[in-house]
């Protein structure tokens, strides 16, 4: 989107129609632009307060979940609407708290997740977040359920600790396979997984899940190398 398309879609943030507030939430994260002055967050965090509950409940998921960014103003907002009247802002809020890191927000993710069902996107949260106070209710849940084995090995610190020390290993191997590469390995603050990040003779950048691709080597850092040499 350019500017003047941006401008027009935060005014529609304050139409009267509560349908359309709540879509314009959920298409401000498209609008981002990573700039210090990009005024897409401010509207988003405007929204989170709005008088109806499915736009705040819209405005909190786009804020906490689908906008990669953090800054004080933003994990206010955030907290604001940890105790809001509507359940499903209240676990957006606090699920948008678990992915940037937050440590306040241990004891609210851990008592969504012993409640008597707990959604995917809670199990990909408790997985970024990655705190061993989350194991007692995580351990509660069959580990082959979707989300589940992620988030138990994330705040496991020896699970982590093992899976750090495998994606090192594989980091050695691409190099032992591929001297003369620009390799990497590195964590978003929004993400559970390990990246592996290869610079092309271009300068562009190709990447891999790190903790898939030794899945898919069978746990084998060497084999895993070889997948990367294939793939390129």
């Amino acid at each position: 989107m350019n500017a003047e398309e941006i401008a027009a879609l935060i005014a529609q943030a304050g139409h009267q129609d509560p349908d359309l507030r709540a879509e314009v939430a959920s298409e401000l994260p498209g609008a981002l632009s990573g700039q210090a002055d990009d005024p897409v967050p401010a509207a988003l965090i405007r929204l989170t307060s709005d008088p109806v509950a499915r736009v705040r409940e819209q405005a909190t998921f786009a804020l906490g979940q689908l906008a990669e960014v953090d800054a004080p103003d933003i994990r206010a907002a955030l907290w604001r609407r940890v105790e809001d009247e509507d359940r499903e802002t209240r676990e957006e809020a606090v699920r948008g708290l678990a992915v940037r890191r937050d440590p306040g927000a241990v004891p609210l993710l851990a008592a969504l997740l012993g409640e008597t069902t707990a959604y995917v996107q809670t199990f990909g949260a408790a997985a970024v977040l990655g705190d061993p106070g989350l194991l007692p209710a995580l351990s509660t849940y069959d580990p082959s359920d979707p989300g589940v084995g992620e988030a138990l090995r994330s705040c496991d610190p020896a699970a982590r600790e093992r899976r750090d020390a495998a994606a090192c290993a594989l980091l050695d191997a691409v190099y032992a396979l591929l001297p003369t590469v620009d390799a990497a390995l590195y964590a978003s603050r929004f993400e559970a997984h390990l990246t592996l990040s290869l610079r092309t003779a271009g300068g562009g950048e190709v990447t891999w899940d790190a903790d898939a691709l030794l899945v898919r080597a069978g746990g084998d850092p060497r084999r895993a190398g070889e997948l990367v040499a294939q793939d390129i």
